[in-house]
Order: C-alpha cells, then sequence, then structure tokens
C-alpha cells in the first residue's frame, strides 16, 4: 500500500535517479536488471497516474463546458417568458 501513497514527483524523482544509474553502465548485472525491473514498474505507475490526471482534468473541464453552454443557453432565452418578474416592471 505504501506505493499508492507515493507522490507522483517521489515516483518520477526514483526513475529519474535509476535511469542515470543505467546510463552510467557501471553497475553490475543483478543491480542493473533489478533497477530495470523498478523502473518499468515506476513509468508504469506514472504512466497510468497522468492518465487518470488527463481523465479528470477532462472531466471537470466537459462539467465547466456544459454549465458555459446552459449559461450561454440561458442567456439567449426571454428572461422571463411570462413577463412577471421584475426587469422592465
Amino acid at each position: 500500500m505504501a506505493k499508492d501513497k507515493q507522490s507522483f514527483e517521489k515516483r518520477l524523482e526514483r526513475l529519474r535517479g535509476i535511469v542515470e544509474a543505467l546510463e552510467r553502465g557501471d553497475l553490475p548485472l543483478e543491480q542493473g536488471l533489478a533497477l530495470y525491473k523498478e523502473g518499468l514498474g515506476l513509468a508504469g505507475d506514472c504512466g497510468r497516474q497522468l492518465e487518470s490526471a488527463k481523465n479528470e482534468v477532462k472531466l471537470v473541464q466537459d462539467g465547466l463546458l456544459k454549465e458555459f453552454a446552459a449559461l450561454d443557453a440561458a442567456g439567449d432565452a426571454p428572461a422571463d417568458p411570462e413577463g412577471i418578474g421584475g426587469e422592465g416592471a
């Protein structure tokens, strides 16, 4: 469960460290392989987290667009179609 609590930024920082270590090329095979596997897991976690954030932004954006469309539609319609309200009265 601790893995789920880790922030995106911490995961990305760890992934960058792994990439740097692997790019140096001075690790023993076993350690390099272990880091590679860890990096793949972190990359997948970060990708899923980004996709989730993207979907959340889209939902919020779609909701706001619908609200704006409703407000715009209300602005096009007469404010008081029955002539009962306070405008001009």
